[in-house]
């Protein structure tokens, strides 16, 4: 009797590793997302761009070593008054 095969990994997308990177507490800098994925830099940019389209909000912390992203809460939407 066979021994039951375990179902295959859900496939890695660059698109989930660039997410990945960009929800880790420090970041992620533009050197790190192109180191990641092996893109040039301009389609690492476009992908932020993406994300943002898609409702991801980015915190964008511009420093003297350079610009660090990371995916930042949703901001809170403002309760309805309620009538009266």
């Amino acid at each position: 009797i066979p021994a039951a095969e375990a179902s295959p990994a859900p496939r890695s997308t660059k698109q989930a590793l660039i997410l990945g990177l960009l929800q880790r507490p420090e970041g992620a800098s533009l050197a790190d997302l192109v180191a990641a994925t092996g893109w040039l830099p301009h389609t690492t940019r476009a992908a932020l761009t993406r994300l943002r389209q898609a409702c991801h909000f980015l915190d964008k912390i511009t420093s003297e070593a350079g610009a660090v992203y990371r995916i930042a809460p949703a901001p809170r939407a403002a309760r309805p008054r309620r009538a009266a």
